[in-house]
């Protein structure tokens, strides 16, 4: 199939421009808009065509759309793109320029894209995601495949839900299913064969891993090695399975020595995630609702604390001290580094900004050269 064979309500579509690749679909710019994307299915049939034409019956796409910034919470389906001949490929949406949840989730690439965001900032953006799942659970939508790949973030902290052909709705008295799964943010009822009915419980689990891995600046809170064997490899996906973490249980699972302590988390938060990841393991009817995690971060928001060596970074104000700087002074990186406009070094000579940039990747690449002498000896 050529992408100039691509039509809309009669209309041709020209798509020279390729914004994402997949197993399943390829997504092309629409060059006549730039706020539009289209979405075509490598292997498109006639199930995903009814799908998608029960989508745009049950929902449209302006539901989801903010009234007063414009901002679509879900990248719904506007119109069914089709071939010469009729038949359906996929479809028309919105076009996201913002980036995947999973740029705040790395360290180096957090600070890359978003080297002016602080903690604060990671509490805003797990409320704006407790929130939307919330008012999605609402409406009867279970996101299901709940993944930082299928979450965009803007630099505002507002966040989108692409993919949203995956996700599960009723129309009509007919449900249309949620088939895929991503393993280490599946719920322990998906594991290890990755399959199993979606449902609202599942993603009330799977937002507690993202808040979680959010304000613990891209931990996830089932890492680690578990302290009794197991007859398969450590992963977050074999510990969510055993329900093995550093949270419910810390004297079961060894962290790295660098992870970020789960004292950072605000009581309420920590709470919340105790009962997801302990009771709610077993009982996926205990676990905690999105508003639940939403009050919860909205709460913590209104107690965030500013530390008094450096404004810039921000934690929850049950804590004494500021944890940031007390990691900095343990020997343990700060993950919020570039938060300053100026730092002083031990010979007191000021460092811009910019200097801290060349700080950091010069670190890193003494760290490679180092790895690389050991592993040649």
């Amino acid at each position: 199939m050529s992408v100039t064979e691509i039509f809309v309500d009669g209309r041709r579509l020209t798509c020279s421009t390729v914004l994402g690749s997949g197993t399943e679909s390829i997504v092309y710019a629409v060059d006549a808009d730039s706020r539009q994307a289209v979405k075509i299915y490598r292997e498109p049939d006639a199930e995903r065509g009814r799908r998608l034409e029960y989508m745009l019956r049950a929902f449209t796409a302006s539901q989801f759309v903010e009234p007063g910034s414009g901002h679509p919470g879900l990248v719904w389906p506007q119109e069914l793109a089709r071939d010469s001949a009729g038949a359906v490929l996929g479809y028309v949406m919105r076009r996201s320029n913002d980036h995947p949840l999973s740029t705040l989730l790395e360290h180096l690439t957090r600070l890359t894209v978003f080297p002016d965001k602080d903690w604060r900032f990671l509490l805003g953006v797990a409320s704006n995601l407790a929130q939307l799942v919330a008012i999605l659970h609402d409406q009867e939508i279970v996101v299901g495949d709940l993944a930082p790949s299928n979450i965009h973030v803007r630099a505002d902290g507002l966040i989108s839900f692409l993919d949203c052909d995956s996700l599960q709705f009723s129309h009509a008295g007919e449900v249309f299913s949620c088939h895929t799964v991503t393993p280490e943010y599946a719920a322990p009822e998906l594991l290890p064969e990755l399959a199993g009915p979606k449902s609202v419980a599942t993603d009330r689990f799977t937002l507690a891993v993202l808040v979680c891995q959010l304000l613990l600046c891209g931990d996830h809170p089932f890492h680690g090695i578990p302290a009794r064997p197991l007859d398969v490899d450590p992963s977050p996906e074999t510990n969510i399975q055993y329900g093995i973490t550093v949270l419910t249980a810390p004297s079961e699972v060894e962290v790295p020595a660098e992870a970020i302590a789960p004292s950072v988390l605000p009581p309420r938060v920590a709470e919340l995630a105790r009962q997801a990841f302990g009771a709610g393991h077993a009982v996926a009817g205990t676990r905690p609702a999105a508003q639940e995690w939403a009050e919860a971060l909205d709460l913590a928001w209104a107690d965030v604390k500013s530390c008094d060596a450096r404004p810039e970074h921000t934690y929850s104000g049950h804590l004494a001290e500021c944890p940031w700087c007390g990691r900095a002074e343990a020997g343990q990186f700060d993950p919020f580094p570039l938060l300053t406009d100026s730092v002083v070094d031990a010979s007191g000579t000021s460092r811009t900004k910019a200097a801290n940039v060349f700080l950091v990747v010069g670190a890193l690449l003494i760290a490679v050269l180092v790895i690389l002498l050991l592993a040649t000896r």
